[in-house]
């Protein structure tokens, strides 16, 4: 068998070669002499294998990384001074809403409601 040969069953069994020449990024002369000079364990050859696997592992770390650090996150709290802050927030809201609430009933004095001609003063 030639090293032509060789190389096509070589290219066989790394799909991922194709995209590389179809993005313009190697042409299929540049991979056969990397393959005639280096051999199969060029890094061209075996740089996108590892490169998914790194991928794949940093996914799998991210995703970690981001469940442990909102654990993280949530022991770090004191729920009594948050229980604290929210009734204070309350509060303030409940004056606020006192404050700005619309004076629709209008009360009247005892006085006002038996004598309502009558003058203050009297």
């Amino acid at each position: 068998m030639s090293k032509f040969d060789d190389f096509r069953d070589f290219v066989k069994d790394k799909p991922f070669l194709k995209e590389l020449v179809k993005s313009k990024e190697y042409t299929w002369q540049d991979l056969y002499e990397r393959y005639d000079l280096y051999g199969p364990e060029d890094e061209v050859f075996i740089e996108k294998e590892v490169e998914e696997e790194i991928v794949d592992e940093e996914e799998n770390e991210e995703k970690d990384e981001g469940f442990s650090s909102i654990l993280g996150l949530l022991s770090g709290l004191d729920m009594d001074k948050i229980s604290d802050s929210l009734s204070s927030l309350k509060k303030v809201l409940n004056i606020l809403a006192e404050v700005t609430k619309k004076d629709d009933d209008v009360t009247f004095s005892t006085r006002k409601k038996s004598r309502p001609y009558m003058k203050e003063d009297d």
